[in-house]
């Protein structure tokens, strides 16, 4: 039993690839749910093949993918690591060693669990267990979600059997030595790829099927800019004619400053729904006619594989401004329309809300160009492309 300060993980029999008869795989990745989500995707594609003999989930303990992988029902080893510190501070120097402990921390947890094959989603959690697999010549996969790559997948992609793209503006940024790259798209979960009719969405979130629905979300913390914009907005946008209806996440922590800034008479507007946040968001896209939200990688592939046609505000301080890359991307695509944070008013986000929702070509346009960049099997296609790996390496260690 493998022993962590805040979990155990039961690790099966010992034995050597030699003698398994069944693919082992270590997902890894985290910090946020564009890393963590497309590796519960591709988890859920892996625990119901029987030729799979174990599936265990490699990150930071204490941070969300612990949580996540658990509630998905998955065994979790935490290993102590944290990213590279971008400002001069006493955290440069010690960070090394830090880092140095933690490949050595999961070297031993891949030793004990003899992997076959390791699929890393991103983020600097998984930067321990993808340089500890090359040390140890276990096959590697890593899955970039976003346009612009994150700084690990960037280093250890080099060495990787494989390299998923998420999004294909991201192809000339990424290079391996040792394999293929492929586009396969955002894995996402399984919610979003059978949505429910639009009818029976809008009778379960209280909403008239019949009207036009703009959907705002800045995710489940919500998005204080996005948040004010949208409020300033809303008065014009509520005597739009033909009339719309608009359904607001706002944050659990912003609902009541959204409140207080409501006009009067608009907080319980049977055209106005304000919500702190969605327990499943694909019942709110199949009612969606146009999002406007920020730009993750998994907000952008949840939009494309239900074809929501949708207004960007990326986030300005995401890491390596990757969300504005994401947002630039699709806008290159016809599949939506962007504004930065530092044009946001109340007056622009109804500009560009009015206009498209008024304009039903252009929005029919959009919604197919989503679709097009949509990858609904990108979950399936990218376990079975770590498989391949687990078999090649299996093979190679029988034939050794």
């Amino acid at each position: 039993m493998l022993k962590t300060k805040s979990t155990t993980c039961n690790i099966p029999p010992k034995g050597s690839p030699e003698t398994m008869t069944g693919h082992r795989i270590v997902l890894t990745g985290g910090g946020t749910g564009g890393h963590i989500y497309p590796a519960l995707s591709v988890a859920e594609h892996l625990k119901g093949r029987p030729d799979v003999e174990a599936i265990l989930y490699i990150g930071a303990i204490g941070h969300p993918e612990e949580k996540l992988a658990r509630e998905n029902g998955l065994e979790f080893v935490g290993i102590k690591v944290s990213g590279l510190p971008r400002k001069l501070s006493p955290k440069l120097f010690t960070w090394p060693f830090e880092m140095f402990a933690a490949i050595m921390r999961a070297r031993a947890i891949l030793q004990a669990f003899k992997p076959t094959a390791v699929l890393g989603t991103g983020g600097y959690a998984s930067a321990p267990p993808l340089a500890a697999a090359n040390m140890l010549k276990i096959p590697t996969a890593v899955h970039e979600p976003d346009a612009h790559p994150g700084l690990v997948n960037r280093l250890l992609g080099r060495k990787a059997k494989l390299i998923s793209l998420g999004m294909q503006g991201a192809a000339g940024r990424m290079s391996t030595k040792f394999g293929q790259i492929a586009f396969n798209g955002n894995p996402v979960r399984g919610s979003f790829l059978t949505p429910m009719q639009r009818d029976a969405a809008a009778a379960i979130m209280g909403l008239r099927s019949d009207l036009k629905t703009v959907l705002v979300t800045g995710g489940s913390q919500g998005a204080k800019a996005l948040n004010e914009a949208v409020v300033a907005a809303l008065p014009q946008l509520l005597e739009l004619e033909p009339h719309i209806q608009i359904v607001h996440q706002c944050g659990d922590k912003n609902l009541n400053d959204v409140k207080e800034r409501l006009a009067p008479g608009l907080e319980g507007s049977p055209r106005y729904h304000l919500r702190a946040y969605f327990d499943d968001l694909s019942i709110a896209y199949a009612v969606a006619d146009l999002a406007v939200t920020r730009a993750g990688a998994m907000t952008v592939a949840e939009l494309a594989v239900t074809g929501t046609p949708a207004v960007f505000v990326p986030y300005p301080f995401a890491a390596q401004d990757h969300q504005t890359h994401n947002a630039r991307y699709m806008e290159s695509q016809k599949a939506a329309t962007v504004i930065m944070q530092e044009d946001l008013t109340g007056q622009t986000i109804y500009n560009q809300i009015s206009s498209l929702v008024s304009d039903d070509a252009r929005l029919n346009e959009m919604r197919k160009r989503m679709r097009e960049i949509g990858k609904p099997d990108a979950a399936r296609t990218l376990a079975e492309q770590v498989l391949a790996l687990s078999s090649e390496y299996k093979q190679t260690a029988l034939q050794g």
